[in-house]
């Protein structure tokens, strides 16, 4: 499958598994960047439920900017908390020991710009994967593609297929909070580990 697709802060499963059973991926990076997207939030499942981490970026309101030209903002210790969060969550997940120093390399570097990060965020899955990630990038924004399925709706995180039957594995706190599905793909890696790529086969 060919597809067109936003790079996203550690894609949602239903993203995840879309970029992963393709062929083919052409990230689009040249659209303008609009606030309240995926481009820059991801959920995972803290001990209160579905918690939203944001990266903040550096964002005019008042004039239109490019995805590929937004920058990441570290006026706040973000980083930190981002990984404090992911701890409380999935520490006493079946992977995590296995998988944290990825996390915690992740977090330590500082990307100057968001579609950066967010390549990054899904290169690393693909690396605990140990799966090779062949793409590339978009040079300008078309709005139609002919050879290409378009799954650039995805990043309101409304309009994937909501007929889609997610699986449900065990989630760390499932029994307080119920199993929570689509969440990212952060959730799925310490809860199945290495069957994460098994589960999310078409």
């Amino acid at each position: 499958m060919k597809i067109i697709i936003h790079p996203t802060y550690f894609p949602n499963i239903f993203s995840f598994k879309t970029i992963i059973n393709s062929t083919n991926i052409l990230f689009e990076v040249n659209d303008h960047y609009v606030k309240q997207t995926l481009r820059n939030r991801t959920s995972i499942h803290a001990a209160n439920g579905k918690l939203n981490l944001s990266v903040p970026v550096k964002f005019s309101s008042t004039k239109k900017e490019k995805y590929k030209d937004i920058k990441i903002c570290y006026d706040s210790n973000w980083q930190k908390i981002h990984l404090k969060s992911i701890e409380s969550a999935y520490k006493n997940s079946p992977f995590y020991d296995f998988f944290e120093d990825y996390f915690i390399n992740f977090y330590n570097k500082k990307e100057k710009f968001l579609v950066d990060l967010n390549f990054s965020s899904i290169r690393l899955i693909f690396e605990i994967l140990e799966k090779e990630l062949n793409c590339n990038f978009t040079n300008e924004y078309l709005e139609k593609y002919v050879d290409l399925t378009d799954y650039r709706s995805l990043l309101t995180n409304k309009n994937f297929n909501e007929k889609v039957d997610f699986k449900n594995y065990t989630q760390v706190f499932q029994e307080k909070n119920g199993f929570i599905e689509n969440l990212s793909s952060i959730d799925l890696i310490f809860n199945k580990g290495l069957d994460f790529e098994d589960f999310i086969k078409f």
